[in-house]
């Protein structure tokens, strides 16, 4: 159980420090391309991991690798780039709090699933995170181009991280190997990026070549991917020793993460205010209210 929390934690700090590298990284990128190359570097570097870790005796768990194969479908590549596409439009600072509603939907879908009704301590959970959604939503910050429908992306992400992570766990009780399911889920999404690239060319090539061209910024990206990476290895490794309930809203103190290193290392990016704080804590407490009931 203290591994899956240890874990659970990692994760929080890794995505934190790969959602800053991501800020800096979209000063001259787009994030189609960015989320692009991100999961084709984290399929390398998580096969490489694999054939060094033993996770080539699963290639056999044929249920478990089609599991992974369709989280792969839609987690890795759509989650991603809605991820980054909140954190091109609305920046780090704000779209991680809502980012973290992951937790909650997370919970919500396993209420579903066992049937379970929801307490007064749900909806009270709910209405905290209303609040701090519409305090996010009422402050313009950083972006000069942010616009509400902006919101829908990390949200979005996060409705969709939140069926993944139910499924994620339901796959590591047939295929009990963290790397190599990421690796199989990394090739699913890069295969259905690549395809879909190939369909709309015209439009992704021009975008993909400048990948190439800014090379600095390209650094950060390929930093924040290497971390990507391993917060799915972590990820997964917590949900493998521990319980949904227990280890997803672990994952809610990534915003806050965020917050202090985006006011330490974004300040020329974005600006950080006391209400976008205090909406965070707000969302941060409605999820850990929903979810710690919903364990019970």
């Amino acid at each position: 159980m203290q591994t899956a929390v240890l874990l659970a934690l990692l994760m929080a700090l890794i995505t934190a420090s790969s959602n800053i590298l991501l800020k800096k990284g979209f000063t001259r990128l787009n994030p189609f391309p960015v989320s692009f190359f991100s999961v084709l570097l984290s399929m390398v570097f998580l096969w490489l991991t694999t054939f060094c870790t033993g996770g080539k005796n699963y290639f056999s768990c044929r249920a478990g690798i089609t599991v992974f194969v369709v989280i792969g479908i839609f987690a890795p590549p759509l989650v991603r780039t809605l991820t980054y596409y909140g954190i091109h439009t609305l920046g780090a600072g704000r779209s991680a709090p809502l980012r973290a509603l992951t937790p909650f939907f997370a919970v919500l879908i396993a209420i579903r699933m066992l049937g379970e009704s929801p307490g007064p301590p749900i909806f009270a959970g709910i209405a905290l995170i209303i609040a701090g959604t519409m305090l996010i939503t009422r402050e313009q910050g950083d972006s000069a181009n942010y616009r509400k429908i902006h919101l829908l992306y990390p949200v979005c992400a996060a409705l969709l991280a939140g069926l993944a992570a139910n499924l994620r766990k339901y796959g590591l009780g047939i295929m009990p190997h963290p790397v190599f399911a990421s690796a199989v889920a990394a090739t699913s999404a890069s295969v259905c990026m690549s395809v879909y690239v190939l369909c709309r060319k015209n439009k992704y090539l021009p975008e993909l070549k400048e990948f190439f061209v800014h090379r600095r910024e390209s650094a950060y990206i390929v930093s924040a991917a290497l971390l990507t990476s391993m917060g799915e290895i972590t990820d997964l490794g917590s949900l493998l020793y521990g319980r949904v309930s227990l280890v997803v809203p672990i994952f809610a103190v990534t915003p806050l993460a965020t917050l202090l290193l985006s006011r330490v290392f974004l300040r020329r990016h974005e600006k950080i205010t006391r209400k976008i704080i205090f909406s965070a804590l707000l969302i941060i407490a409605g999820v850990y209210i929903a979810v710690l009931h919903a364990s019970r």
